[in-house]
């Protein structure tokens, strides 16, 4: 086991005492944050300069794989290419613009990607291998109309695209100490994914995301759901620069007779960890599995959700299909609570009656998300 395991159980174990019960500074988030359209559009352009999850890693395992999809309006293409090595391109035709692959497809075994317009060919490498009447093109070489790639990473089991083609991304300083955590966990390409789930919910998309870093609404909220596993009111909570860390210990921690065979896995069986990392990404590690989303503003009031369920190698033969469907519905019955009460506050911005929303001392994690997310779009 892990330093950081270790730290985590001896913390849950404390705030159950109430030794370490965490809170900030009481705050205000202006109620234009979202609502206003121009600050929506700066929020796109800069959340596409950072890293967002776009799918199982276990969908481009081998050479071949590859799948669609896409985030904060760029279609991407995903492929393991015939060297091994994960790529992500802009699903874009170099030619005139055209979609190359019909979103929200995935499959393995293809070497080449046409273009169904002119039928511009590239191949797994992004390369343009082949098109009609090549001599037309004489003020388009090839070497000059490969697809445009952006950086792509793999951690914890998803695949994770920059949407803007930049020179170099530093992951290892975007994970940064957290990948430790993830590495720990056990996931990677081999992870399966038994679930997914994508949809557009109606508000904007820091509702949603602070309504996931506090647990002040569990027992209210969840009273239906989830609230007999958890403590009221109670997190506790470690910045990792813009990401976060919390852990939400579960009622059963207080009987919970460890020795001195303190593991991830018990820690997994009393509590839950949620990995968020800024500025979209919520990784929830529940012991035997993550569920994870991502979540990125669609329009002012309208936020698009894309959801992955995962499960590391090692676990898949323990349990049987019905397990992970029960967890994945328990999963969302309650994470649908917070959507539509999500829906529900945006219904009720624009009346007028508040000019900002209140976060208290025991909301600290959200106004350290909001305030994140103003310092990043008032960067130059």
């Amino acid at each position: 086991m892990t330093s950081s395991a270790r730290d985590l159980w001896r913390r849950a174990q404390f705030a159950l005492c109430g030794i370490e019960r965490q809170r900030g500074e009481p705050a205000r988030s202006p109620v234009a944050r979202y609502l206003d359209p121009v600050r929506h559009a700066r929020e796109v352009a800069a959340l596409r300069a950072l890293p967002q999850t776009v799918g199982p890693a276990s969908r481009v395992a081998a050479p071949g794989d590859w799948f669609s999809a896409g985030v904060l309006g760029v279609p991407l293409l995903v492929s393991r290419g015939d060297d091994g090595m994960l790529r992500a391109f802009v699903n874009v035709c170099r030619h005139r613009g055209a979609i190359v692959v019909t979103p929200d497809e995935c499959g393995n075994g293809r070497s080449r990607f046409v273009c169904p317009y002119h039928s511009w060919t590239y191949d797994c490498r992004g390369v343009l291998v082949g098109r009609l009447h090549e001599a037309d093109f004489p003020h388009v070489p090839r070497e000059a109309a490969s697809l445009v790639e952006l950086p792509v990473a793999e951690r914890c089991g998803l695949v994770w695209v920059v949407p803007s083609p930049v020179e170099a991304f530093d992951w290892k300083g975007y994970f940064g100490p957290l990948a430790l955590d993830l590495d720990a966990l056990g996931y990677d390409s081999r992870a399966a994914s038994p679930h997914e789930r994508r949809f557009v919910q109606p508000s904007n998309w820091k509702l949603v995301l602070d309504a996931n870093l506090e647990s002040y609404h569990f027992q209210y909220a969840h009273r239906a759901t989830i609230a007999h596993l958890f403590h009221d009111n109670l997190v506790q909570q470690d910045s990792f620069g813009r990401h976060q860390r919390i852990v939400l210990p579960k009622r059963s921690l207080a009987e919970a007779e460890t020795g001195s065979a303190v593991s991830w896995e018990l820690l997994g069986r009393h509590s839950n960890i949620i990995y968020f990392f800024f500025p979209c990404t919520f990784l929830l590690w529940e012991g035997d599995h993550v569920n994870g989303f991502n979540v990125t503003p669609a329009t002012p009031q309208s936020c698009a959700t894309a959801s992955w369920m995962l499960v590391p190698a090692a676990a898949q033969e323990r349990r049987a299909a019905e397990h992970w469907q029960r967890n994945w519905t328990i999963f969302w019955d309650a994470i649908d609570e917070d959507f539509a009460l999500a829906a529900s506050m945006q219904a009720g911005l624009a009346s007028g009656a508040n000019t900002a929303l209140n976060f208290g001392a025991n909301e600290f994690a959200c106004e350290l998300f909001e305030r994140e997310i103003e310092a990043l779009i008032d960067a130059p």
